[in-house]
This record gives C-alpha cells, sequence and structure tokens, in this order.
C-alpha cells in the first residue's frame, strides 16, 4: 500500500511541477505593438497617392549552394480592396545587413503587382536602416514603366 501511496504522490508532482516557461516563444505572432516584434507596416506613395499594406513579410532566401552564407532578403507587402490587390515584392540579393542596395535587376529588384500587372523597376534603392532581432525596418523608392513609387517605409518583423 505504501508504495502505491508513494507512486501517486510523485505522479502529482510531476503533474504539478509542469509549467510553460514564460518568454516570447508564447507571445502572439507578429501584432501591431505587441513589445516583441515591430509595428508591423510598409506604406508607400504610388504616383503620388498613399498606399499602405495590409500585410507584410519578411523572408530569408538561401540559395542551393547552402554552404555559400549568400543570403537572399524578400519583403512582400500587400493591399486588398473591392476593385484588385496590389502588391511589392522587394529582393535583395547578397543581403549583408543595414546598407543601401541599388535596385538593378536582376541582382536587386523591386516589383509592382496590380492584380497580375506586373512592373518592374528599372532604377532605385532600398536603404535597410536597422536589422535587429525583432524588426526589419528600411526605406525605398524606385521607378517602374508609369509608375513612381517614392517615400516608401517598411517596418517588418526580422525574418
Amino acid at each position: 500500500m505504501k508504495r502505491v501511496i508513494t507512486i501517486s504522490a510523485l505522479v502529482f508532482l510531476a503533474f504539478a511541477a509542469c509549467k510553460k516557461a514564460k518568454g516570447p516563444a508564447n507571445g502572439n505572432s507578429v501584432q501591431p505593438n505587441n513589445n516583441l516584434d515591430s509595428t508591423v507596416s510598409v506604406t508607400a506613395l504610388v504616383n503620388g497617392v498613399k498606399w499602405q499594406a495590409d500585410s507584410a513579410f519578411g523572408y530569408f532566401v538561401k540559395t542551393s549552394a547552402n554552404d555559400s552564407g549568400t543570403v537572399k532578403l524578400m519583403i512582400v507587402a500587400t493591399k486588398k480592396s473591392k476593385t484588385n490587390v496590389t502588391t511589392f515584392n522587394l529582393i535583395l540579393n547578397n543581403y549583408t545587413g543595414p546598407n543601401t542596395y541599388q535596385i538593378n535587376p536582376p541582382v536587386n529588384s523591386a516589383t509592382y503587382y496590380v492584380g497580375t500587372a506586373r512592373h518592374w523597376a528599372i532604377l532605385g534603392k532600398v536603404v535597410i536602416t536597422s536589422d535587429t532581432l525583432y524588426a526589419l525596418k528600411g526605406t525605398f523608392n524606385f521607378v517602374a514603366d508609369s509608375i513612381s513609387v517614392t517615400s516608401g517605409v517598411f517596418n517588418v518583423a526580422s525574418p
């Protein structure tokens, strides 16, 4: 009988000792100003009209030659309206951290989509101003066909 009581007590203590650790892992995913992540946003002037993303994400993409150490940074921002979907894609090959990256396709590129119509940037730049544990911040501008994108600012969760 002592054995059953001892085993029951040990099982009870084991369950009582189990609890989830507190920390960033149990916080919400990227939310505006949750003190763990950045205030996620992408804004710009597209042909002089204010554009603001509904969603924005940053990704690091390693090359197939994964031992090269080369990392590609991709920032995608999308805005949905009743009439169409517009998207920004900023792609920086050989990303090395905060720096100025000139748009020079196919190395570094910027693309603006209106529905399925794609507008490739022919010139411009992306400036990464901050790359911290939680946020990737910067500015951008470019010219693509008849589209002029100025005063672009992004603040996305660090990939």
